[in-house]
């Protein structure tokens, strides 16, 4: 498909196709601001096609999630099909749950460390999400698994980096329906679901169990980075995936055993900006990785320094 999303800080989001001097579609203001007065328009902080192309979801700093209906007929204006203000900070990442295109995850900030979002768009709104307490301090990225990553699992696994460098594996049927796919006892109890889902994992995988493996978590990293971890980026039909973290560093994992198999450090500096908020400017951040994609033998990564680079993954994988 040869379009292209542009997300920018006054809320709109621009429909591009690759041939075009101009953008051939413009996607309104968010329907709610999340903001006391003055009211300040809150910054596209994150955009993603649905499986199919027909969609797209966008996750705004006032913690807005919203789905849209994708058009190419040079409309302008146009109003999301469904919205959901998921978190009373902000909204940090988003991605697809399967290929229906009508479910989606999302990470952010919330005061009741409610910072993982399971929101499903077309179902009745008193039954349409499902949060998880995880990530003190805030969630920053998240990406979903294939439904097979070689342990025979029919139900999606959600990935979840945190602020503070953590990472989290989710199964999303446990967040949906409060029973884990390995669980087969009718005993839904906190006690038996962490006996469960650890029963699968290697003595000394760095690993944390306990209040971090409650709700589907079924491994936890607390220190996977020494930075907020920026982007997770899965590895179509294998159980690997890639971090890349404020620190500036790039780490290849398997999501199998919760296993580092390799560490690229410092493939980007960190240098200082001006964080957009809904009032204005937030405040000063530093960026070392901002967002790692997948190519053809290796992966794309991006940072605050400037610079694009390309790693091969053949000795790796």
């Amino acid at each position: 498909m040869p379009y292209f999303l542009v997300g920018s800080s006054n809320t709109h989001i621009y429909l591009w196709k690759f041939d075009e001097e101009k953008a051939i579609a413009t996607y309104g203001v968010l329907p709610a601001a999340n903001s006391p007065p003055p009211y300040a328009l809150a910054s596209i902080s994150a955009l993603q096609f649905d499986p199919c192309g027909h969609r797209f979801a966008t996750a705004a700093l006032d913690g807005t999630i919203c789905s849209w209906q994708l058009e190419v007929g040079g409309r302008s204006n146009i109003h999301p099909t469904e919205s959901s203000l998921c978190f009373n900070g902000h909204a940090s990442d988003i991605a697809y749950v399967s290929s229906s295109g009508s479910i989606i995850a999302a990470a952010g900030g919330s005061s009741n460390n409610m910072n993982v979002v399971v929101w499903d768009t077309l179902a009745p709104p008193s039954t349409s999400r499902a949060s998880i307490i995880c990530h003190e301090g805030g969630a920053r990225s998240v990406c979903v698994f294939d439904n097979d990553i070689g342990n025979s699992s029919v139900s999606p696994l959600i990935l979840t980096g945190g602020k503070g460098g953590d990472v989290g594996l989710h199964d999303f049927r446990y967040i949906a329906t409060g029973r884990s796919k390995r669980h087969k006892s009718s005993d839904n109890s906190q006690r038996s679901s962490q006996a469960t889902l650890s029963t699968d994992l290697p003595v000394g995988t760095g690993t944390k169990f306990g209040v971090e493996n409650v709700g589907g978590m079924l491994w936890y990293i607390p220190k996977a980075h020494l930075g907020s971890v920026t982007k997770i980026c899965p590895i179509a039909q294998t159980s690997l995936f890639l971090t890349g973290s404020k620190d500036g560093d790039v780490k290849l994992w398997d999501a199998k055993n919760a296993k580092l198999l390799h560490h690229w450090p410092k493939l980007h500096e960190k240098h200082t900006f001006l964080q957009p908020s809904t009032r204005g400017f937030g405040g000063v951040v530093r960026a070392g990785v901002t967002d790692v994609q997948l190519v053809s033998h290796g992966f794309l990564t991006c940072g605050g320094d400037g610079s694009v680079k390309l790693v091969q993954l053949k000795d790796y994988i």
